[in-house]
């Protein structure tokens, strides 16, 4: 089902990095920079090893002919749910999609399919690095049904998150967000026609040791087929200034538009960061 592909889909959620054109200062604040790029950096981790796990899960990545494999251990005969997957990549790492190296122990329980309302899928980690970051914490899917215009909906529990980078710094985020299919579900074997509305809000603590807060004052919204956030407002909260962050009116571009405190406001380039 194409809903266990979500994040596949959704991977381009965390690509978008908010980064000045000037490298003078732009926005007078590090805190906010610090905070914006922070939480891009933890938000497209997030997504692109759903979209590994999903794909292990799944396909064992049985089209992807180029890289090698982790050791992949059912705990019960596979198709069968409750069930237990232990992904081990090792100590040497494994390659994966896009030139990502994953190292150590992602393990993933399921109630049942994720296609299924009502399953819970809770992935954990054990000493896991994915581009020498280590990332410590949990994610917990569910699949909460469907809503009143029979949309699929999911809802994403992020607790105890912490990237720890080789320079000592971190990242610590936690999250709370409700994933929704607005577009696709009809075409069950097409992936470029998904669009996904994401709601929610998070806090998290950047690695210059400032604390912030996110909502999404209007839903966030993504096209599979555009590799940039299209439309959605969101608000953070860091050093007790209040930023807005607009991505447009659904045209697909890397442009975005911040309000600053004063009100004035700044059209940026949203980069993929490193």
């Amino acid at each position: 089902m194409k809903i266990q592909k979500v994040f596949s889909v959704l991977a381009i959620l965390g690509v978008v990095a908010f980064q000045s054109c000037r490298k003078d200062g732009l926005f007078g604040d590090n805190a906010f920079v610090n905070s914006s790029l922070d939480l891009a950096t933890q938000q497209n981790l997030l997504e692109i090893n759903e979209s590994e796990i999903n794909d292990q899960i799944e396909n064992g990545l049985q089209t992807a002919q180029t890289r090698t494999y982790p050791v992949r251990t059912w705990l019960n005969a596979k198709g069968t749910y409750p069930n237990t997957l232990i992904i081990d990549y090792g100590s040497a790492g494994v390659t994966g999609p896009n030139g990502h190296i994953r190292k150590g122990i992602i393990t993933v329980q399921m109630s049942a399919p994720l296609n299924t309302t009502g399953a819970v899928r809770t992935v954990n980690h054990t000493n896991f690095y994915l581009d020498d970051i280590k990332i410590q914490g949990t994610v917990v899917l569910t699949n909460v049904g469907k809503n009143a215009m029979s949309q699929n909906v999911l809802s994403r529990l992020v607790t105890n998150r912490k990237l720890s980078f080789p320079s000592g710094k971190t990242i610590e985020w936690e999250g709370n967000q409700t994933l929704t299919q607005i577009e696709g579900s009809l075409t069950d074997k097409i992936i470029a026609d998904d669009v996904w509305s994401i709601l929610g809000s998070s806090t998290g603590v950047n690695r210059a040791g400032d604390s912030f807060t996110v909502t999404t004052v209007d839903a966030l919204i993504y096209k599979a087929n555009c590799p940039w956030l299209v439309q959605g407002k969101l608000s953070l909260s860091t050093n007790n200034s209040i930023y807005s962050i607009d991505y447009g009116e659904g045209f697909c571009n890397s442009l975005a538009v911040v309000t600053l405190p004063d009100g004035d406001t700044k059209e940026i380039n949203l980069l993929r960061w490193w």
